[in-house]
């Protein structure tokens, strides 16, 4: 049986500043090559790495998006391309919408005061515990969140 959804939210990175930087690191490896000579000549080491490695960083940042999705019996959190975390309502200690600050940036950050946190931007988020782990899932949508899962909140 498949369950209802409670709360379905997808994030992306948004941050004008952070796309900035990606671009414009892209954008510098590709004008080291001079259009106007032979681009085979300059395929050297120190000219096509730089450029490969902006452009797969260029990629990921345009692949990369953040799915929660909440049911009546579980939490799945999807970090594409990275992970995907799935938890029952039924193994959690406690489960909580909370403000948890800045905790060093945004992404999966590891080893926090939370736990692991998975986050876009922001510092809203659904902290829950398991019986050895704690883990925070970042939203745009606290009251959102807060309102549709009220009666799951432990």
């Amino acid at each position: 049986m498949i369950d209802k959804i409670l709360f379905k939210e997808t994030q992306k990175f948004t941050q004008w500043w952070l796309w900035l930087i990606v671009v414009g690191v892209f954008l510098i490896s590709i004008f080291q090559f001079n259009w106007t000579e032979n681009i085979a000549d300059q395929f050297t080491t120190d000219k096509i790495i730089p450029t490969v490695i902006s452009l797969g960083l260029l990629v990921l940042f345009l692949a990369l998006k953040m799915t929660t999705t909440i049911t009546d019996t579980e939490i799945i959190v999807e970090y594409v391309p990275f992970i995907t975390k799935k938890w029952n309502w039924s193994e959690l200690k406690t489960a909580k919408v909370i403000d948890y600050g800045f905790v060093g940036g945004w992404g999966i950050r590891l080893w926090t005061d939370y736990g692991t946190i998975y986050n876009v931007k922001g510092s809203k988020g659904l902290h829950i515990k398991t019986t050895d782990k704690q883990y925070v899932i970042g939203t745009q949508n606290e009251e959102e969140l807060r309102s549709k899962i009220a009666h799951l909140l432990k």
